[in-house]
């Protein structure tokens, strides 16, 4: 990933960016669907791992030559994203919560089930001590 002109550093940036965006804003609508999110999210690790190399392969007068506008663009959409993972962390963990009292609620329906199938002893025969 070889860059010229802090022009082409820019579009692939960007470029990139747009596909964590992409990839962020898939992860917040499939929360309640557990099974596409480890997947996107192994997706978003492959763009994170995009960009690093973009960073190091780029040096930094290519990077400092940015206006100062592209750089406010780009700044925007890393936030963008940083602010849809919190997002999406917190849905996580609604969702997880949700999940848990569901999970308390079954358990105490089970146990009350048992009990109340439970085989009745005969009342006071074996505490009867007269008999």
């Amino acid at each position: 990933m070889s860059v010229n002109t802090s022009y082409e550093y820019y579009k692939q940036k960007k470029a990139l960016l747009k596909e964590c965006l992409t990839i962020s804003e898939e992860l917040m609508s499939s929360i309640e669907g557990w099974d596409s999110v480890p997947d996107l999210v192994s997706k978003r690790e492959a763009m994170i791992l995009e960009l690093k190399k973009l960073e190091e392969a780029t040096g930094t007068a290519i990077k400092t030559a940015l206006t100062k506008e592209l750089k406010q663009e780009l700044d925007q959409m890393i936030q963008l994203i940083l602010d849809l993972d919190k997002n999406a962390t917190n849905l996580i963990r609604t969702e997880q919560q949700n999940v848990l009292d569901s999970l308390k609620a079954n358990t105490k329906g089970q146990k009350l089930m048992q009990y109340a199938q439970a085989p009745e002893l005969p009342q006071g025969r074996k505490l009867d001590y007269k008999k």
